[in-house]
C-alpha cells in the first residue's frame, strides 16, 4: 500500500513545547552612542536589536580587557572579558551585523600595524640576526681547544642572555576566527595574553573538541575567561606562559550548534557552558521592512569615533565600586543566591557566575563612558543598576537556551528533529533518511528513538510502514497542521522567575529596549 496524504481533519494541533519568556534587550543601559548605533543597525539590517546589543559588549570587552580589572571585595577581582553566544537561525544576517559592529576594531588594528610596520620588521630582523650569531658562537666555542682562550664561549653566554631578554614586537591582533587551541595560545602570548574570538559561525566548537588533534583541550577557554595563568609545555613545540590571560568570545551560532553544546559532557561538566552569556534572538523573518532606513551618517560616525577612543586609551589599573554600587551588588547577589536553590537549580552552574558577569559589564560601561582614568572614579550605583538590567535580560535568555540545549535530552532531540524537518520541508521521510540528516545530534540510529517518541506523543509526527513488496520501509509522516507557516501557538507560561527589583531604585533604570524608535534617530 502506498502512502496517501491524510486530510487535515485527521490530525490534531500538536502540543506546543514550553517556551521561556525572553524580554527585549535594555539598550538604554548601554552607553548612549552605542545604543543609538545598535538601534539604527537593527533597522538598517532588519535584524533583532539584541543581536547588535550583545555584540557591543564584546566590542567593549575587546578594548578594555587588556588594561583593567574590577575589584569587588578585598579578595575578589574579576577580569573584564566576556563569552557571548548569540543564537539565530540561518539567513538572519549574522555576518552583516558582526561586520558592522566590528569595523572600528579592524580599522584600529590595521592602522596600528601600519604605524608599527618598521618597528615590527626591525624586531624580526634583529631576533633573526641574534639567533644566527648565537649559532656561530656556539660552533666556535665547541671547536676551541681547552688550552686556548675561549672567548666564543663567553660571548655565546652573553648573547644567550640578550636573546632571553629580547622583547619581540608582534603585529597587533585583536580578533581571530577559527583557530586551534594551540595556535590560540601562541597568538594570546604574542598579544600580551589578550585576544577575542569573533565568528558568525560555530566552527570554534569543533576546535574545542579537538577537530585537529582528536583530543579535547578546553583549558585555554576555561582559563581565558577566569584569568588563571596558562603554562603549556609540550614535546616538539615551544613552551607558553601567560600570567594574565584575557579571552573574549563573540559567537553567532545556529540553534543546531546550541543543541550540540550540552550534548558534550566536557562542555557542561567542566563549566564551559556556564561561562557564556546567551542570547536567543527573536526572528523578524516575515515581518521585515524590505526598504529600511540606512544608518544615519552622524550615528555611524559617533559610534566609530567612540570605539576608536576606547581602544586608544592606554591607561591601566583596578576599577573599584562606590558605596552605592557595593550595596546594589550585595542586594542583587542575595536575590541571585535564592534563585540558585529555586528556579535556577537546574542551571546552577550558570547562575553561580552571573554576579561576576554583571560586575564585568558594569566595569565595561564605566570604563567606556569615562574619558580618561576610569580607575580614579568608582563605579556608580546607577551604572551597576544598568548592568543588572542587562544581566536580568541574560537570565531569561539563559533559561531559554538551557531548555533548548538539553536540560531534557529527549526534548532537546525532539526540537532538533523539528528544525531538521523544517529545513527539509518534507511531509514524509524515511527513518533512515531522517537519521542521516540528524547525525550531528544522533550518532547511532537507536539514539533518535526517544526524540521520535516524544514528537509522536505531542502530535507532531506519526510512524508509518510502507509495504513495497520486499522489506517494509519505515516512514515518518509530518502533521500538516504544523509547519513553519502554521506553527502551533505558544503556551502562555508564567515567567520563569520574578525579575530583580531593588529596594532603592536608581535615578534611571532602563526598562525596555524599545525606548527609542529607529525612525527618531536622525531627528
Amino acid at each position: 500500500m502506498n502512502y496517501q496524504p491524510e486530510s487535515r481533519q485527521e490530525w490534531e494541533t500538536p502540543i506546543p513545547f514550553d517556551e521561556i519568556f525572553t524580554p527585549n534587550f535594555p539598550v538604554d543601559a548601554l552607553p548612549s552612542v552605542i545604543s543609538a548605533y545598535v538601534l539604527a543597525l537593527a533597522e538598517s539590517t532588519q535584524t533583532p536589536v539584541e543581536m547588535g546589543a550583545a555584540l557591543s559588549l564584546g566590542i567593549l570587552a575587546t578594548a578594555i580587557q587588556r588594561n583593567y580589572d574590577v575589584a569587588v571585595t578585598a579578595d575578589w577581582k574579576e577580569p573584564l572579558c566576556l563569552y557571548l553566544s548569540i543564537v539565530a537561525d540561518p539567513g538572519e544576517k549574522k555576518s552583516a551585523v558582526i561586520s558592522s559592529m566590528s569595523k572600528p576594531v579592524f580599522d584600529f588594528e590595521q592602522r596600528a600595524n601600519e604605524l608599527e610596520a618598521v618597528d615590527i620588521m626591525q624586531s624580526q630582523t634583529k631576533r633573526a640576526i641574534l639567533e644566527k650569531r648565537l649559532v656561530t658562537l656556539q660552533n666556535q666555542a665547541v671547536k676551541a681547544t681547552k688550552s686556548s682562550s675561549n672567548t666564543s664561549f663567553d660571548e655565546a653566554l652573553a648573547l644567550s642572555e640578550e636573546i632571553a631578554q629580547f622583547k619581540d614586537i608582534s603585529p597587533t591582533r585583536l580578533f581571530v576566527d577559527d583557530t586551534t587551541p594551540e595556535k590560540l595560545i601562541d597568538l594570546m602570548e604574542k598579544q600580551n595574553g589578550c585576544i577575542t574570538i569573533a565568528s558568525a559561525e560555530g566552527g570554534i566548537f569543533d576546535s574545542m573538541l579537538g577537530r585537529y588533534d582528536k583530543v579535547s583541550s578546553l583549558d585555554i577557554y576555561l582559563k581565558g575567561h577566569s584569568g588563571d595563568p596558562i603554562s603549556v609545555d609540550r614535546i616538539g613545540r615551544k613552551s607558553n606562559n601567560i600570567q594574565n590571560p584575557r579571552l573574549t568570545m563573540m559567537l553567532m551560532i545556529q540553534p543546531q550548534v546550541l543543541d550540540g553544546m550540552m550534548g558534550n559532557a566536557a562542555f557542561r561538566g567542566r563549566g564551559l557552558c556556564a561561562r557564556f552569556l546567551y542570547v536567543v534572538c527573536k526572528s523578524k523573518v516575515g515581518y521585515r521592512n524590505v526598504d529600511p532606513l540606512p544608518i544615519p551618517e552622524h550615528i555611524r560616525s559617533d559610534y566609530y569615533n567612540f570605539v576608536q577612543r576606547i581602544f586608544e586609551n592606554d591607561g591601566s589599573g583596578i576599577i573599584t565600586l562606590s558605596d552605592e554600587a557595593k550595596s546594589a551588588r550585595i542586594e542583587y547577589h542575595s536575590a541571585v543566591e535564592k534563585r540558585l536553590v529555586g528556579e535556577w537549580e537546574h542551571i546552577r552552574d550558570w547562575g553561580n557566575k552571573l554576579v561576576g558577569a554583571m560586575l564585568r559589564i558594569a566595569a565595561l560601561i564605566h570604563a567606556a563612558e569615562i574619558e580618561v582614568a576610569p580607575c580614579d572614579t568608582p563605579i556608580s550605583g546607577e551604572t551597576v543598576m544598568r548592568a543588572i538590567s542587562i544581566t536580568e535580560f541574560f537570565g531569561f535568555h539563559a533559561m531559554s537556551a538551557y531548555q533548548s540545549m538539553g536540560a531534557d535530552k529527549s526534548q532537546s532531540g525532539a526540537k532538533y528533529i523539528l528544525r531538521k524537518l523544517e529545513t527539509l520541508g518534507v511531509d514524509v521521510i524515511s527513518k533512515r533518511d531522517l537519521h542521516r540528516a540528524s547525525r550531528t545530534m544522533f550518532k547511532k540510529a537507536e539514539d533518535v528513538r526517544p526524540a521520535i517518541q516524544m514528537l509522536m506523543e505531542m502530535g507532531y509526527i506519526r510512524e508509518y510502514r510502507e509495504e513495497t513488496g520486499g522489506r517494509a520501509s519505515e516512514k515518518i509522516l509530518v502533521n500538516p497542521l504544523w509547519t513553519k507557516r502554521t506553527e502551533a501557538p505558544k503556551a502562555n507560561n508564567p515567567l520563569p522567575y520574578v525579575p530583580f527589583v531593588p529596594i532603592v531604585q536608581a535615578t534611571s533604570i532602563p526598562q525596555s529596549g524599545d525606548a527609542v524608535s529607529p525612525n527618531e534617530l536622525d531627528e
